[in-house]
């Protein structure tokens, strides 16, 4: 069974990630996950949110 969760624990990590969502609008994708990478989330979610907007969770940038 699988539950996905719609609200992130990790305040760090959402900051992290919206940050990571407008690297990826200014400075491209490789920059983007590089620095999702380095502030620490998951691979999963950041092919997730780099590769499928239609699956980001609606406090993430659109």
């Amino acid at each position: 069974m699988h539950v996905e969760r719609r609200s992130r624990p990790d305040r760090a990590k959402a900051i992290a990630v919206n940050a990571g969502l407008v690297l990826l609008e200014t400075a491209g994708r490789e920059a983007a996950a590089t620095f999702l990478e380095d502030a620490g989330v998951p691979l999963p979610v950041i092919a997730r949110v780099l590769s499928e907007p239609d699956r980001r969770r609606a406090e993430d940038l659109r």
